[in-house]
């Protein structure tokens, strides 16, 4: 599946770049959640599940924003 594809290869501690992958008018793709998961992403207790994928979003665009 792309979503996995785009991060086997990630670095520990790096955000999911599988966040940006999205379905209709920029919304979380609904695999999301299950292919962090087996990425070792997991959501913070508590939290809904489109929220913790918009903070992973922002935190993709702020890491690559710095690594220029």
């Amino acid at each position: 599946m792309l979503l996995w594809l785009v991060d086997e290869d990630g670095h520990k501690g790096e955000p999911l770049l599988s966040a940006l992958v999205t379905v209709g008018d920029r919304q979380m793709h609904p695999r999301f959640p299950a292919v962090a998961e087996q990425l070792g992403w997991t959501c913070p207790a508590s939290t809904r599940p489109h929220t913790a994928w918009s903070y992973e979003v922002l935190k993709v665009h702020q890491h690559w924003r710095h690594r220029r």
